[in-house]
């Protein structure tokens, strides 16, 4: 094709954000008519807050596309097939596996369906259909038998269902919708991309052709195209795109952002031209480690050397594991720092649960789970969750809350994986259904909320594309993991492999490559790496042994490691952790601020003398609180107990609550359907609900705001457990004998009678698989409002004397009694 001139590179990769700006600023700040394509979502949000701070004011932001998303406004022609899962595919190939004589059974069919999904697409990322391939004559009596079975085998990659696009293919199918929507944009740009995906390559192509099109590849491609042609070379997908559209390396045009000593070294270092380049590399630092626990630990504290310089910080992991060796040294360090990977399904409480209960079934009662499975309709998500409805939480290691929201990925798996086997008529013996949920809560990853505000941010090498920071610190620079070896296919001889079009295995290290390069350009680098690892020597990275041919010797960091090595011997300076004194504080107090002062004298000061309140952090999703506090409401506001009406109400506050389609909303309805009928049992009517009242106690006003009341009758509603008795007539849980103390002394604003001089004292429980009515009267009632009222006085009397008493923190059993432990440095 003839050139558009409109094929970029940047001078320092480092800087392509300034070279994407410089692109599309020439277009005023009216960006509604430009689309930009990138390799991420976080190159998005990054794109995002750099258009934001350069224009300084709000802007309309051009269409910002990950690559991978199709267009939004799609033509009722143009909508592709439904979607088969990767868990659907994975299902279906494993029963089909299971039949075959050599396999034994459907769990052992598992791991093998797994690499016939992965072999599938890959193919396809190729552009090569699987139904197209016929086996037989590709693998005949000239290769090995093995090999000739496994032909046969993979014959049944061809009975998936072929009306569906697999999640690959739309992604391909999505990438592509793109090119007949070009026309609609006045500048469309194609940032980051190594078009080594050939949906990706087809759109930059079709990009290129046009006046409207600009392309700024990833890296500043330079050297001999001899080189270019080994599937190892960093440039090899940018050169093979450049030859696809008719273009040289020397038309493509260079967006000057400044120059980059680093970047010429890595072409000279990375090319095989044999040349020694004289500079030296004065950013970039190599720190060798003994293992790697300390290579994490290095890396952590190179990070909190940079934040302390108010520096910002990009950490790469080749690997998940290495992810979280540094997420426990940053939090040793107490480092706030922004991870993009998140928790296995498998390492959460829920999921932990969910396969101790199969490993206890397995080991001492398997016919406890056939029963349970038979009984609903083999259904294993509605058997699980029926388990664990009637079950006791606390009997369930380790114990986790069912109304957690961060749960629901691994719940929805698993109901994903139910539907799967119920449609395809499949049904699991209890060592197979293990096997198949573990399988299914192992691919969900609960990740955290993205932080904008963290100085330190960890990513893997894909997302680091486009990214930068003032420190980059590259880890785990070993053979075998930076880089690593891409796929490698089991089933075929390389010869047939290549022949198909799968792609080679050193694909990814030739992208692992570039991005090497381009993240050693930054002003401030480290190498990482280890010298043992899982307790065997380990192999420097090809890329280090690279620059050490041309430049020489690395400049290295053996003072960060020798302050690391050293930092057990730093001698420590203790922190005053006397108790606060404030002045005596003799103002009103609410009843529910007397049970921190009995339990935790230091929370009180923080929530009443301190006046400090928790911020609830935005992030976290609706929780057994917020079930509280809509069931109060609920009660406060109702007209009728008729539990027809409070659960419909219960519902459509739920529903404001949490977001659509939430499964959470599963088990708070059922939580709604069970409390009720209890409610509209045990609430009389003529009661006053939520009132204020107030009495004097040593001299000191004490408040309080009763959910309930009646002449003669106080309730409190708790939708968890209510106080034991003991704890009442000990006075450490105030809240209820002195709310029937208010009433005694008539400080509820409420006509009472002569009963109400001896009010009989309830709790409405309401806690699941726990419902209850507690009522204690007569002289019990009396004792406990006795005990509590002496309790406080005695506090007074220490809190509120002439003298100043000191508020000392006490271990407390209660999640409400530690929410002030960060202020109150006990983990220091």
């Amino acid at each position: 094709m003839a050139s558009n001139n409109n094929v970029f590179n940047v001078s320092n990769p480092v800087y392509m954000l300034d070279a994407l700006w410089n692109m599309i600023s020439q277009y005023g700040d009216d960006f509604s008519r430009v689309l930009i394509f990138l390799p991420s979502r976080r190159a998005v949000r990054s794109i995002e807050r750099m258009i934001v701070d350069k224009v300084g004011h709000a802007v309309i932001l051009p269409l910002l596309v990950p690559l991978g998303s199709g267009p939004e406004d799609v033509d009722d022609e143009e909508y592709a097939p439904d979607t088969i899962s990767n868990q659907e595919r994975v299902v279906i190939l494993s029963k089909l596996l299971s039949m075959d004589a050599n396999v034994v059974n459907i769990s052992t069919a598992l791991p093998i369906a797994h690499d016939f999904v992965r072999m599938q697409d890959y193919l396809e990322n190729e552009g090569v259909s699987i139904c197209d391939i016929n086996w037989a004559s590709l693998i005949d009596d000239k290769y090995a038998t093995h090999f000739q079975n496994k032909a046969r085998i993979l014959d049944i990659l061809k009975q998936l269902p072929t009306d569906k696009l697999t999640v690959s293919a739309k992604r391909n199918h999505d990438i592509r919708s793109w090119i007949k929507k070009l026309d609609n944009y006045e500048l469309v740009v194609v940032c980051g991309s190594t078009a080594s995906v050939p949906a990706t390559a087809d759109l930059m192509a079709e990009v290129a052709k046009r006046k409207n099109g600009k392309i700024i590849l990833s890296g500043r491609i330079s050297g001999a195209s001899e080189d270019f042609i080994l599937d190892t070379n960093p440039y090899n997908s940018e050169y093979k795109f450049l030859e696809r559209i008719g273009l040289s390396v020397d038309d493509v045009e260079t967006i000057d952002v400044g120059n980059s000593d680093c970047m010429d070294i890595m072409n000279i270092a990375f090319g095989n031209m044999g040349q020694y380049c004289s500079d030296t590399l004065n950013n970039c630092v190599l720190i060798e480690c003994a293992r790697e626990s300390e290579e994490a630990s290095v890396a952590a504290n190179i990070a909190k050397r940079a934040v302390l310089d108010n520096k910002s910080v990009l950490i790469i992991t080749p690997d998940a594991a290495g992810n979280q060796r540094i997420k426990s040294e940053m939090a040793r360090l107490n480092i706030n720092a922004d991870f993009s990977s998140g928790i296995s399904g498998n390492m959460t409480d829920v999921g932990r649960v969910i396969l101790n209960l199969f490993d206890f079934w397995i080991e001492n009662n398997q016919s406890e789970y056939e029963t349970l499975y038979a009984k609903a309709d083999y259904n294993i998500f509605n058997m699980l969750v029926g388990f664990v409805d009637e079950k006791d939480k606390n009997v369930f290691q380790p114990v986790f809350n069912t109304d957690n929201e961060a749960d629901v990925p691994v719940w929805m798996a698993i109901k994903n994986l139910s539907d799967i086997l119920c449609a395809n008529g499949i049904a699991l013996d209890i060592h197979d259904a293990r096997a198949f949920i573990a399988d299914a809560i192992g691919t969900v990853s609960i990740r955290p909320n993205v932080s904008y505000d963290c100085h330190v941010c960890v990513l893997g090498t894909i997302e680091s594309r486009m990214q930068t920071a003032d420190v980059v610190i590259l880890t785990g620079l070993n053979e075998g993991m930076f880089p690593s070896i891409g796929y490698e296919n089991a089933w075929l001889p390389r010869a047939i492999a290549n022949k198909i079009g799968l792609p080679s295995p050193n694909r990814k290290v030739s992208l692992m490559a570039l991005d090497f390069m381009n993240l050693s350009c930054g002003a401030e680098v480290y190498w990482l790496r280890s010298k043992q690892a899982g307790g065997n020597l380990t192999t420097e990275s090809r890329f280090l042994s690279r620059v050490r041919v041309a430049v020489g010797d690395i400049k290295d960091g053996k003072d960060i490691l020798e302050s690391v090595r050293k930092r057990d011997d730093i001698e420590s300076k203790p922190l005053d952790y006397s108790a606060p004194t404030p002045p005596i504080d003799r103002t009103d107090v609410y009843v529910t601020e007397l049970e921190l002062l009995i339990h935790n004298p230091y929370a009180f000061y923080a929530r009443h003398i301190l006046r400090l309140r928790p911020i609830d952090d935005y992030w976290i999703l609706p929780d057994a609180r917020n079930f509280g506090n809509l069931v109060h409401e609920t009660i406060e506001n109702a007209k009728t107990f008729d539990a027809e009406v409070l659960i419909r109400e219960m519902d459509l506050r739920a529903k404001q609550i949490l977001d659509k389609n939430s499964i959470l909303f599963y088990f708070w309805h059922k939580r709604f359907c069970e409390i009720a009928p209890f409610i509209e049992e045990h609430l009389k009517p003529g009661g006053t609900k939520e009132v204020a009242g107030s009495v004097r106690i040593a001299g000191r006003n004490v408040r309080a705001r009763a959910d309930v009341i009646w002449d003669g009758t106080v309730m409190d509603i708790k939708t968890g457990s209510a106080p034991t008795k003991k704890q009442l007539l000990d006075g450490t849980m105030p809240q209820l004998p002195l709310e029937g103390y208010i009433m005694q002394s008539g400080g509820f604003p409420v006509k009472m009678t002569d009963v109400s001089m001896t009010p009989i004292l309830q709790f409405l429980q309401l806690k699941n698989g726990d419902l209850d009515l507690l009522e204690y009267s007569d002289s019990v009632a009396q004792e406990m409002i006795d005990n509590t009222v002496q309790k406080v006085k005695e506090l007074f009397g220490q809190y509120s004397g002439n003298t100043v008493a000191e508020y000392e923190y006490r271990e407390s059993v209660g999640e409400k009694y530690h929410e002030w432990d960060d202020l109150a440095r006990i983990r220091d």
